[in-house]
């Protein structure tokens, strides 16, 4: 039996729930707030000018997927694998990203105030032009992350934070240690 791939287009729908899924292959012009897409895989989704604030993507397959002028503030993408991913002037201040891997990954023009990247999984991921103002990047690994043109201001990392460049440079970009010096 062969799988056809779905798409959710032009919907306005609260409380949507699609757990478990395995083939949409595109979000677009949609308000879908605090839609539930848990365990769903969707490799490869495109998820363009869509609502889906306060939405549940926790524990899902999401590789080489982008997402565009996207709203998904308050979201949680917790143990998400989100590999390969672009993010294009999105919304996703907020969202949990506790635990996630978006390795080789591109954040570029996103609000991504007060996020949470704990623990979270970024080899060679790159933030361009976003703002992290009070994002959370404690216990993570930033080594390989490129940080360009981005406001870090408030930022927050702690003793086990791998940074990219000195604990000096980081205080300079505005950054705040937290916990004991």
């Amino acid at each position: 039996m062969e799988n056809k791939t779905q798409c959710i287009k032009n919907k306005k729908i609260n409380c949507f729930t699609l757990e478990n899924f395995e083939n949409l292959g595109s979000i677009n012009n949609c308000h879908l707030a605090k839609a539930t897409f848990q365990n769903s895989k969707m490799d490869s989704i495109k998820v363009r000018h869509s609502h889906l604030t306060k939405s549940n993507l926790q524990k899902c397959n999401i590789k080489k997927a982008s997402f565009q002028n996207t709203n998904l503030e308050k979201s949680s993408f917790a143990w998400s694998n989100l590999q390969s991913n672009q993010f294009l002037s999105d919304n996703i201040s907020n969202v949990n990203f506790q635990f996630v891997d978006l390795s080789n990954s591109r954040l570029i023009s996103c609000k991504a105030q007060k996020s949470d990247f704990r623990w979270s999984k970024l080899i060679n991921c790159r933030f361009i032009d976003c703002n992290l103002k009070e994002a959370n990047f404690s216990n993570t690994d930033l080594r390989n992350v490129i940080f360009e043109g981005c406001n870090l201001k408030g930022a927050m990392y702690n003793i086990n934070t791998r940074l990219p460049f000195t604990r000096d440079m980081a205080n300079s970009l505005g950054m705040n240690f937290v916990g004991v010096n």
